[in-house]
């Protein structure tokens, strides 16, 4: 849009710094990097399963929507889940 800076009413720009202060993100980064990633959410607790941006698959909505499901899926049978 060749004139959306005139069209542009509020105007926020976030920054590593911005990430950094209000999501408590080290050095402003989103998620693991790839090869600090947990590989499946298991912890040395019982029936504590960890999922978020810092488990595989990643960053991102539906990423972290998976590992969700995964941990989910963790604390169930597949054949539980069809009670």
């Amino acid at each position: 849009i060749p004139d959306a800076r005139q069209r542009t009413v509020t105007s926020m720009v976030g920054s590593p710094l911005t990430h950094e202060r209000f999501l408590r993100r080290k050095n402003g980064t989103y998620g693991a990097s790839t090869e600090d990633y947990l590989k499946d959410g298991s912890t040395p607790i019982e029936r504590l399963v960890l999922c978020g941006d810092g488990v595989f698959p990643g960053i991102g909505v539906p990423a972290v929507a998976l590992s969700g499901a995964s941990a989910a899926n963790a604390m169930v049978g597949a054949l539980e889940e069809w009670k």
